[in-house]
Protein backbone atom coordinates (compact mmCIF):
# COMPACT_ATOMS: atom_id res chain seq x y z
CA UNK A 1 0.00 0.00 0.00
CA UNK A 2 1.07 3.53 -0.62
CA UNK A 3 2.20 5.58 2.27
CA UNK A 4 -0.31 8.01 3.79
CA UNK A 5 0.57 11.69 4.27
CA UNK A 6 2.61 12.27 7.35
CA UNK A 7 1.98 14.93 9.97
CA UNK A 8 4.73 16.58 12.06
CA UNK A 9 4.64 17.73 15.70
CA UNK A 10 3.22 21.13 14.91
CA UNK A 11 0.38 19.77 12.57
CA UNK A 12 1.89 20.32 9.16
CA UNK A 13 0.93 17.68 6.62
CA UNK A 14 3.22 16.62 3.95
CA UNK A 15 1.71 16.90 0.53
CA UNK A 16 0.83 13.61 -1.23
CA UNK A 17 2.70 12.58 -4.20
CA UNK A 18 0.75 12.33 -7.45
CA UNK A 19 0.22 8.55 -7.15
CA UNK A 20 -1.30 8.72 -3.69
CA UNK A 21 -3.38 11.67 -4.67
CA UNK A 22 -4.87 9.76 -7.63
CA UNK A 23 -5.63 6.83 -5.38
CA UNK A 24 -7.41 8.99 -2.84
CA UNK A 25 -9.49 10.57 -5.57
CA UNK A 26 -10.48 7.15 -6.89
CA UNK A 27 -11.52 6.03 -3.42
CA UNK A 28 -13.69 9.08 -2.99
CA UNK A 29 -15.45 8.45 -6.32
CA UNK A 30 -15.93 4.78 -5.52
CA UNK A 31 -17.51 5.69 -2.19
CA UNK A 32 -19.92 8.06 -3.92
CA UNK A 33 -20.90 5.34 -6.43
CA UNK A 34 -21.33 2.88 -3.58
CA UNK A 35 -23.66 5.26 -1.74
CA UNK A 36 -25.65 5.79 -4.94
CA UNK A 37 -25.95 2.03 -5.46
CA UNK A 38 -27.02 1.56 -1.86
CA UNK A 39 -29.61 4.30 -2.26
CA UNK A 40 -30.94 2.67 -5.44
CA UNK A 41 -31.06 -0.68 -3.68
CA UNK A 42 -32.98 0.81 -0.78
CA UNK A 43 -35.45 2.44 -3.19
CA UNK A 44 -35.83 -0.81 -5.10
CA UNK A 45 -36.29 -2.64 -1.82
CA UNK A 46 -39.18 -0.40 -0.84
CA UNK A 47 -40.63 -0.46 -4.34
CA UNK A 48 -40.68 -4.26 -4.22
CA UNK A 49 -43.54 -3.95 -1.77
CA UNK A 50 -45.89 -2.85 -4.55
CA UNK A 51 -48.09 -5.56 -6.05
CA UNK A 52 -51.25 -5.68 -8.16
CA UNK A 53 -54.41 -7.73 -7.66
CA UNK A 54 -56.27 -8.74 -10.82
CA UNK A 55 -60.03 -8.34 -11.42
CA UNK A 56 -60.66 -12.03 -10.69
CA UNK A 57 -58.30 -12.20 -7.69
CA UNK A 58 -58.24 -11.29 -4.03
CA UNK A 59 -55.09 -10.57 -2.05
CA UNK A 60 -53.86 -10.52 1.55
CA UNK A 61 -50.73 -9.27 3.29
CA UNK A 62 -48.84 -11.44 5.78
CA UNK A 63 -46.56 -9.91 8.42
CA UNK A 64 -44.16 -12.43 9.91
CA UNK A 65 -46.49 -15.19 8.75
CA UNK A 66 -49.70 -13.71 10.18
CA UNK A 67 -52.36 -12.17 7.95
CA UNK A 68 -52.65 -8.42 8.50
CA UNK A 69 -56.19 -7.26 9.31
CA UNK A 70 -57.67 -10.73 9.83
CA UNK A 71 -60.64 -10.97 12.18
CA UNK A 72 -61.11 -13.39 15.09
CA UNK A 73 -60.69 -17.08 14.26
CA UNK A 74 -58.90 -16.05 11.06
CA UNK A 75 -61.99 -14.62 9.40
CA UNK A 76 -61.74 -12.18 6.51
CA UNK A 77 -62.16 -8.97 8.48
CA UNK A 78 -60.35 -6.08 6.74
CA UNK A 79 -57.56 -8.28 5.42
CA UNK A 80 -58.92 -8.96 1.94
CA UNK A 81 -57.57 -6.66 -0.75
CA UNK A 82 -59.63 -6.05 -3.88
CA UNK A 83 -58.43 -5.51 -7.46
CA UNK A 84 -55.83 -2.78 -7.96
CA UNK A 85 -52.35 -1.76 -6.72
CA UNK A 86 -51.34 -2.28 -3.08
CA UNK A 87 -48.18 -1.88 -1.02
CA UNK A 88 -46.72 -3.91 1.79
CA UNK A 89 -43.45 -3.88 3.66
CA UNK A 90 -40.89 -5.85 1.67
CA UNK A 91 -39.76 -9.32 2.65
CA UNK A 92 -38.89 -10.50 5.28
CA UNK A 93 -41.12 -8.07 7.19
CA UNK A 94 -44.20 -8.71 5.12
CA UNK A 95 -45.19 -10.67 2.06
CA UNK A 96 -48.34 -10.81 -0.01
CA UNK A 97 -50.37 -13.63 -1.47
CA UNK A 98 -53.15 -13.72 -4.08
CA UNK A 99 -56.04 -16.16 -4.48
CA UNK A 100 -58.10 -16.59 -7.65
CA UNK A 101 -61.86 -16.02 -7.22
CA UNK A 102 -62.70 -17.68 -10.55
CA UNK A 103 -65.11 -20.62 -10.32
CA UNK A 104 -63.29 -23.92 -10.04
CA UNK A 105 -64.47 -27.41 -10.95
CA UNK A 106 -63.68 -30.63 -9.16
CA UNK A 107 -64.95 -34.03 -10.40
CA UNK A 108 -66.02 -36.62 -7.84
CA UNK A 109 -66.61 -40.09 -9.28
CA UNK A 110 -68.15 -43.33 -8.12
CA UNK A 111 -67.67 -45.05 -11.46
CA UNK A 112 -66.54 -48.41 -12.74
CA UNK A 113 -63.53 -48.60 -14.99
CA UNK A 114 -64.26 -47.35 -18.49
CA UNK A 115 -62.24 -47.87 -21.62
CA UNK A 116 -61.21 -44.86 -23.71
CA UNK A 117 -63.77 -45.87 -26.33
CA UNK A 118 -66.55 -45.97 -23.72
CA UNK A 119 -65.50 -42.61 -22.27
CA UNK A 120 -65.83 -40.92 -25.66
CA UNK A 121 -68.59 -42.88 -27.38
CA UNK A 122 -70.66 -44.12 -24.47
CA UNK A 123 -71.44 -47.60 -23.24
CA UNK A 124 -72.68 -49.95 -25.94
CA UNK A 125 -74.50 -53.16 -25.03
CA UNK A 126 -74.52 -54.98 -21.71
CA UNK A 127 -71.58 -56.53 -19.91
CA UNK A 128 -71.94 -59.08 -17.17
CA UNK A 129 -68.49 -59.07 -15.60
CA UNK A 130 -67.96 -58.75 -11.87
CA UNK A 131 -67.31 -55.47 -10.08
CA UNK A 132 -63.95 -55.24 -8.37
CA UNK A 133 -63.62 -53.00 -5.26
CA UNK A 134 -59.97 -52.46 -6.14
CA UNK A 135 -60.81 -51.22 -9.62
CA UNK A 136 -64.42 -49.99 -9.61
CA UNK A 137 -66.22 -47.52 -7.38
CA UNK A 138 -69.94 -47.44 -6.63
CA UNK A 139 -72.69 -46.22 -4.32
CA UNK A 140 -75.00 -48.34 -2.16
CA UNK A 141 -78.54 -46.97 -2.03
CA UNK A 142 -81.03 -47.07 0.82
CA UNK A 143 -82.78 -50.12 -0.66
CA UNK A 144 -79.44 -51.96 -1.00
CA UNK A 145 -78.92 -51.46 -4.72
CA UNK A 146 -75.78 -50.31 -6.52
CA UNK A 147 -75.46 -47.15 -8.61
CA UNK A 148 -72.56 -45.34 -10.24
CA UNK A 149 -72.21 -41.57 -10.29
CA UNK A 150 -69.92 -38.99 -11.88
CA UNK A 151 -70.53 -35.62 -10.23
CA UNK A 152 -68.96 -32.23 -10.91
CA UNK A 153 -68.50 -29.77 -8.03
CA UNK A 154 -68.48 -26.05 -8.86
CA UNK A 155 -67.13 -23.74 -6.15
CA UNK A 156 -65.38 -20.44 -5.49
CA UNK A 157 -62.82 -19.17 -2.98
CA UNK A 158 -64.73 -16.39 -1.22
CA UNK A 159 -62.67 -16.07 1.98
CA UNK A 160 -58.95 -15.91 1.12
CA UNK A 161 -58.01 -15.60 4.82
CA UNK A 162 -59.63 -18.90 5.79
CA UNK A 163 -58.40 -20.52 2.59
CA UNK A 164 -54.77 -19.48 3.10
CA UNK A 165 -54.91 -20.38 6.79
CA UNK A 166 -56.47 -23.84 6.64
CA UNK A 167 -56.24 -25.01 3.03
CA UNK A 168 -53.24 -23.54 1.21
CA UNK A 169 -50.65 -25.22 3.46
CA UNK A 170 -52.06 -28.62 2.50
CA UNK A 171 -49.82 -30.37 -0.03
CA UNK A 172 -51.47 -31.95 -3.05
CA UNK A 173 -51.04 -35.73 -2.85
CA UNK A 174 -50.49 -35.92 -6.59
CA UNK A 175 -48.47 -32.74 -7.08
CA UNK A 176 -45.58 -34.70 -8.55
CA UNK A 177 -47.82 -36.32 -11.15
CA UNK A 178 -49.50 -33.12 -12.43
CA UNK A 179 -51.66 -35.11 -14.86
CA UNK A 180 -54.90 -33.26 -14.07
CA UNK A 181 -55.13 -29.56 -13.13
CA UNK A 182 -57.69 -30.06 -10.36
CA UNK A 183 -55.39 -32.51 -8.56
CA UNK A 184 -52.93 -29.64 -8.02
CA UNK A 185 -55.46 -27.64 -5.96
CA UNK A 186 -54.58 -27.60 -2.26
CA UNK A 187 -58.23 -28.24 -1.46
CA UNK A 188 -58.38 -31.32 -3.69
CA UNK A 189 -58.17 -33.89 -0.90
CA UNK A 190 -60.31 -32.23 1.77
CA UNK A 191 -63.06 -31.09 -0.63
CA UNK A 192 -63.16 -34.48 -2.36
CA UNK A 193 -63.57 -36.21 1.00
CA UNK A 194 -66.36 -33.80 2.04
CA UNK A 195 -68.30 -34.32 -1.18
CA UNK A 196 -67.83 -38.09 -1.21
CA UNK A 197 -69.11 -38.40 2.36
CA UNK A 198 -72.13 -36.22 1.49
CA UNK A 199 -72.92 -38.34 -1.57
CA UNK A 200 -72.62 -41.60 0.38
CA UNK A 201 -74.83 -40.31 3.22
CA UNK A 202 -77.51 -38.95 0.86
CA UNK A 203 -77.59 -42.08 -1.31
CA UNK A 204 -77.90 -44.27 1.80
CA UNK A 205 -81.21 -42.59 2.68
CA UNK A 206 -82.85 -42.91 -0.76
CA UNK A 207 -84.03 -45.68 -3.05
CA UNK A 208 -82.31 -46.17 -6.40
CA UNK A 209 -85.32 -44.82 -8.33
CA UNK A 210 -85.17 -41.66 -6.17
CA UNK A 211 -81.55 -41.04 -7.19
CA UNK A 212 -81.63 -41.38 -10.96
CA UNK A 213 -84.22 -40.64 -13.60
CA UNK A 214 -86.89 -38.04 -12.87
CA UNK A 215 -85.61 -37.42 -9.32
CA UNK A 216 -81.92 -37.11 -10.23
CA UNK A 217 -81.83 -33.31 -9.93
CA UNK A 218 -83.50 -33.51 -6.52
CA UNK A 219 -80.83 -35.97 -5.34
CA UNK A 220 -77.97 -33.80 -6.62
CA UNK A 221 -79.40 -30.71 -4.88
CA UNK A 222 -79.71 -32.72 -1.66
CA UNK A 223 -76.02 -33.61 -1.94
CA UNK A 224 -75.11 -29.95 -2.51
CA UNK A 225 -77.14 -28.88 0.53
CA UNK A 226 -75.39 -31.48 2.66
CA UNK A 227 -71.96 -30.28 1.49
CA UNK A 228 -72.96 -26.68 2.28
CA UNK A 229 -73.96 -27.84 5.77
CA UNK A 230 -70.58 -29.51 6.29
CA UNK A 231 -68.74 -26.35 5.21
CA UNK A 232 -70.88 -24.30 7.57
CA UNK A 233 -70.04 -26.65 10.46
CA UNK A 234 -66.34 -26.14 9.76
CA UNK A 235 -66.85 -22.37 9.75
CA UNK A 236 -68.64 -22.52 13.12
CA UNK A 237 -65.79 -24.61 14.53
CA UNK A 238 -63.22 -21.99 13.42
CA UNK A 239 -61.83 -24.28 10.71
CA UNK A 240 -63.49 -22.70 7.68
CA UNK A 241 -62.08 -23.51 4.25
CA UNK A 242 -63.15 -20.23 2.64
CA UNK A 243 -65.00 -22.22 -0.05
CA UNK A 244 -68.56 -21.44 -1.16
CA UNK A 245 -70.87 -23.82 -3.07
CA UNK A 246 -74.25 -22.84 -4.47
CA UNK A 247 -76.79 -25.31 -3.00
CA UNK A 248 -78.92 -25.10 -6.17
CA UNK A 249 -76.29 -25.40 -8.93
CA UNK A 250 -73.04 -26.14 -7.09
CA UNK A 251 -73.10 -29.86 -7.89
CA UNK A 252 -74.29 -31.37 -11.17
CA UNK A 253 -74.30 -34.82 -12.74
CA UNK A 254 -73.47 -34.06 -16.39
CA UNK A 255 -73.53 -36.49 -19.26
CA UNK A 256 -69.97 -36.64 -20.59
CA UNK A 257 -68.88 -38.50 -23.68
CA UNK A 258 -72.11 -40.47 -23.93
CA UNK A 259 -71.87 -41.67 -20.31
CA UNK A 260 -74.73 -40.74 -17.97
CA UNK A 261 -73.93 -38.83 -14.80
CA UNK A 262 -75.80 -41.35 -12.64
CA UNK A 263 -76.32 -44.86 -13.97
CA UNK A 264 -76.79 -48.45 -12.83
CA UNK A 265 -74.09 -51.11 -13.18
CA UNK A 266 -73.69 -52.52 -16.64
CA UNK A 267 -74.76 -55.90 -15.31
CA UNK A 268 -78.24 -54.59 -14.37
CA UNK A 269 -78.62 -51.81 -16.93
CA UNK A 270 -81.25 -53.67 -18.97
CA UNK A 271 -83.43 -54.25 -15.89
CA UNK A 272 -83.23 -50.55 -14.99
CA UNK A 273 -84.13 -49.58 -18.55
CA UNK A 274 -87.20 -51.81 -18.39
CA UNK A 275 -88.25 -50.12 -15.15
CA UNK A 276 -87.70 -46.69 -16.73
CA UNK A 277 -89.87 -47.67 -19.69
CA UNK A 278 -92.60 -48.88 -17.35
CA UNK A 279 -92.46 -45.66 -15.35
CA UNK A 280 -92.58 -43.61 -18.54
CA UNK A 281 -95.58 -45.61 -19.71
CA UNK A 282 -97.23 -45.08 -16.33
CA UNK A 283 -96.72 -41.32 -16.55
CA UNK A 284 -98.08 -41.25 -20.10
CA UNK A 285 -101.11 -43.34 -19.11
CA UNK A 286 -101.84 -41.14 -16.09
CA UNK A 287 -101.50 -38.02 -18.22
CA UNK A 288 -103.85 -39.39 -20.84
CA UNK A 289 -106.34 -40.55 -18.22
CA UNK A 290 -106.25 -37.18 -16.49
CA UNK A 291 -106.75 -35.38 -19.78
CA UNK A 292 -109.60 -37.72 -20.75
CA UNK A 293 -111.22 -37.32 -17.32
CA UNK A 294 -111.01 -33.55 -17.53
CA UNK A 295 -112.38 -33.56 -21.07
CA UNK A 296 -115.22 -35.86 -20.03
CA UNK A 297 -116.05 -33.74 -16.99
CA UNK A 298 -116.05 -30.57 -19.06
CA UNK A 299 -118.27 -32.26 -21.63
CA UNK A 300 -120.54 -33.55 -18.86
CA UNK A 301 -120.90 -30.46 -16.66
CA UNK A 302 -119.12 -27.62 -18.47
CA UNK A 303 -116.04 -25.63 -17.44
CA UNK A 304 -117.29 -25.15 -13.88
CA UNK A 305 -117.44 -28.87 -13.14
CA UNK A 306 -115.08 -28.63 -10.17
CA UNK A 307 -117.45 -26.56 -8.04
CA UNK A 308 -120.39 -28.78 -9.04
CA UNK A 309 -118.39 -31.89 -8.16
CA UNK A 310 -117.47 -30.42 -4.77
CA UNK A 311 -121.13 -29.71 -3.95
CA UNK A 312 -122.22 -33.19 -5.08
CA UNK A 313 -119.52 -34.84 -2.95
CA UNK A 314 -120.61 -32.72 0.01
CA UNK A 315 -124.21 -33.86 -0.43
CA UNK A 316 -123.07 -37.48 -0.73
CA UNK A 317 -121.06 -37.16 2.48
CA UNK A 318 -124.10 -35.75 4.32
CA UNK A 319 -126.30 -38.60 3.06
CA UNK A 320 -123.71 -41.15 4.15
CA UNK A 321 -123.59 -39.65 7.65
CA UNK A 322 -127.39 -39.48 7.77
CA UNK A 323 -127.65 -43.20 7.04
CA UNK A 324 -125.99 -44.07 10.35
CA UNK A 325 -127.17 -41.12 12.46
CA UNK A 326 -129.89 -41.38 15.11
CA UNK A 327 -132.03 -39.01 17.11
CA UNK A 328 -131.27 -35.30 17.13
CA UNK A 329 -128.16 -35.79 14.99
CA UNK A 330 -130.27 -37.42 12.28
CA UNK A 331 -132.75 -34.54 12.26
CA UNK A 332 -129.93 -32.01 12.01
CA UNK A 333 -128.22 -33.90 9.22
CA UNK A 334 -131.50 -34.25 7.36
CA UNK A 335 -131.96 -30.49 7.31
CA UNK A 336 -128.38 -30.00 6.15
CA UNK A 337 -128.82 -32.63 3.43
CA UNK A 338 -132.04 -30.99 2.18
CA UNK A 339 -130.35 -27.57 2.10
CA UNK A 340 -127.35 -29.06 0.30
CA UNK A 341 -129.68 -30.74 -2.20
CA UNK A 342 -131.14 -27.35 -3.07
CA UNK A 343 -127.60 -26.04 -3.60
CA UNK A 344 -126.76 -28.99 -5.87
CA UNK A 345 -129.98 -28.50 -7.85
CA UNK A 346 -129.13 -24.84 -8.29
CA UNK A 347 -125.59 -25.66 -9.44
CA UNK A 348 -126.87 -28.33 -11.81
CA UNK A 349 -129.28 -25.79 -13.26
CA UNK A 350 -126.29 -23.52 -13.91
CA UNK A 351 -124.17 -26.36 -15.33
CA UNK A 352 -123.27 -26.73 -18.96
CA UNK A 353 -122.58 -29.68 -21.23
CA UNK A 354 -124.53 -32.93 -21.02
CA UNK A 355 -125.65 -32.25 -17.46
CA UNK A 356 -127.54 -29.17 -18.58
CA UNK A 357 -129.24 -31.10 -21.39
CA UNK A 358 -130.16 -33.92 -19.01
CA UNK A 359 -131.57 -31.48 -16.48
CA UNK A 360 -133.58 -29.70 -19.18
CA UNK A 361 -134.97 -32.99 -20.53
CA UNK A 362 -135.82 -34.10 -17.01
CA UNK A 363 -137.62 -30.83 -16.37
CA UNK A 364 -139.59 -31.21 -19.63
CA UNK A 365 -140.42 -34.84 -18.79
CA UNK A 366 -141.46 -33.83 -15.29
CA UNK A 367 -143.79 -31.15 -16.61
CA UNK A 368 -145.22 -33.62 -19.13
CA UNK A 369 -145.90 -36.25 -16.47
CA UNK A 370 -147.47 -33.68 -14.18
CA UNK A 371 -149.73 -32.44 -16.96
CA UNK A 372 -150.71 -35.97 -18.01
CA UNK A 373 -151.44 -36.87 -14.40
CA UNK A 374 -153.54 -33.72 -14.01
CA UNK A 375 -155.42 -34.54 -17.25
CA UNK A 376 -156.04 -38.14 -16.17
CA UNK A 377 -157.26 -36.89 -12.84
CA UNK A 378 -159.68 -34.49 -14.47
CA UNK A 379 -160.93 -37.24 -16.80
CA UNK A 380 -161.33 -39.55 -13.84
CA UNK A 381 -163.40 -36.96 -12.03
CA UNK A 382 -165.53 -36.50 -15.17
CA UNK A 383 -166.40 -40.25 -15.63
CA UNK A 384 -166.60 -41.10 -11.93
CA UNK A 385 -170.36 -40.35 -11.63
CA UNK A 386 -171.11 -42.54 -14.66
CA UNK A 387 -169.06 -45.41 -13.25
CA UNK A 388 -170.75 -45.16 -9.88
CA UNK A 389 -174.20 -45.20 -11.62
CA UNK A 390 -173.60 -48.54 -13.41
CA UNK A 391 -170.09 -50.03 -13.07
CA UNK A 392 -170.75 -53.13 -15.27
CA UNK A 393 -172.04 -51.22 -18.27
CA UNK A 394 -169.20 -48.68 -17.91
CA UNK A 395 -166.46 -51.38 -17.84
CA UNK A 396 -168.04 -53.23 -20.78
CA UNK A 397 -168.06 -50.03 -22.81
CA UNK A 398 -164.46 -49.27 -21.93
CA UNK A 399 -163.38 -52.84 -22.79
CA UNK A 400 -165.15 -52.63 -26.15
CA UNK A 401 -163.38 -49.39 -26.94
CA UNK A 402 -160.03 -51.01 -26.11
CA UNK A 403 -160.75 -54.03 -28.34
CA UNK A 404 -161.87 -51.78 -31.13
CA UNK A 405 -158.72 -49.71 -30.86
CA UNK A 406 -156.59 -52.88 -30.92
CA UNK A 407 -158.35 -54.30 -33.95
CA UNK A 408 -157.90 -51.06 -35.86
CA UNK A 409 -154.15 -50.94 -35.09
CA UNK A 410 -152.12 -52.46 -37.94
CA UNK A 411 -149.11 -52.89 -35.66
CA UNK A 412 -150.90 -55.50 -33.53
CA UNK A 413 -151.17 -59.14 -34.66
CA UNK A 414 -154.65 -60.64 -34.24
CA UNK A 415 -155.10 -64.35 -33.38
CA UNK A 416 -158.59 -65.90 -32.75
CA UNK A 417 -158.45 -68.95 -30.49
CA UNK A 418 -161.51 -71.31 -30.47
CA UNK A 419 -162.74 -72.77 -27.19
CA UNK A 420 -164.02 -76.11 -28.61
CA UNK A 421 -160.81 -78.07 -28.12
CA UNK A 422 -158.96 -78.83 -24.96
CA UNK A 423 -155.42 -78.52 -26.41
CA UNK A 424 -153.98 -77.68 -29.78
CA UNK A 425 -150.87 -76.44 -31.56
CA UNK A 426 -150.93 -72.86 -32.65
CA UNK A 427 -148.55 -71.70 -35.40
CA UNK A 428 -148.28 -67.92 -35.53
CA UNK A 429 -147.33 -66.58 -38.98
CA UNK A 430 -144.45 -64.12 -38.55
CA UNK A 431 -145.68 -62.13 -41.54
CA UNK A 432 -148.61 -60.92 -39.45
CA UNK A 433 -146.25 -59.57 -36.76
CA UNK A 434 -144.42 -56.23 -36.83
CA UNK A 435 -140.87 -56.31 -38.24
CA UNK A 436 -139.12 -55.97 -34.90
CA UNK A 437 -141.25 -58.70 -33.33
CA UNK A 438 -140.59 -60.97 -36.31
CA UNK A 439 -136.83 -60.59 -35.80
CA UNK A 440 -137.17 -61.25 -32.10
CA UNK A 441 -139.36 -64.29 -32.70
CA UNK A 442 -136.80 -65.77 -35.10
CA UNK A 443 -134.08 -65.43 -32.47
CA UNK A 444 -136.02 -66.60 -29.41
CA UNK A 445 -138.87 -68.94 -30.55
CA UNK A 446 -139.06 -71.83 -33.07
CA UNK A 447 -142.32 -70.50 -34.53
CA UNK A 448 -144.66 -73.13 -32.98
CA UNK A 449 -146.33 -72.56 -29.61
CA UNK A 450 -148.48 -74.97 -27.62
CA UNK A 451 -151.56 -73.22 -26.21
CA UNK A 452 -153.66 -74.38 -23.30
CA UNK A 453 -157.29 -73.26 -23.91
CA UNK A 454 -157.77 -72.92 -20.18
CA UNK A 455 -155.28 -70.06 -20.14
CA UNK A 456 -156.22 -66.46 -20.47
CA UNK A 457 -155.53 -66.55 -24.22
CA UNK A 458 -158.09 -69.27 -24.72
CA UNK A 459 -160.76 -67.13 -23.08
CA UNK A 460 -160.44 -64.01 -25.20
CA UNK A 461 -163.83 -62.86 -26.45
Amino acid sequence: MSELPRQDSIGHVDELDPANQSLAEALRKSFRVLKLIMLVLVVLYFLSGWFSVGPSERGVVLRYGRIVGAGPNNTAGDAVLGPGWHWSWPYPIERWSKVSSVERELPVRFMFQLTEEEQTGGIQGYKFGLLSPQRDDYLITGNVNILHAALLVKYRITDPVAYLTHVAPMPSPTASVRSRPYEQYPEYTVLTDLVRSAVIETAGMRADLDIRGAKQDEFVQAVASRVVGKLKSLDEAGLGLGITIDPATGIIAPKTGGVEGIMPPRQTQQAFENVDKALSGKVIAITRATSAAQSLLVKTAGPGYESILAEVEKEFDLIRKLSVARGADAAKLKKEAEAQRDVVDQRLGEAGGDARNIVKRAEIKRDQIVKEAAGDYQQFLAVLPEYEHNPRIFMTQILSEVFASALKNDQIGKIFVPESVKAYWLQIPRESMPAEEQKKAKEETPGVIQIDPRSTLGKIE
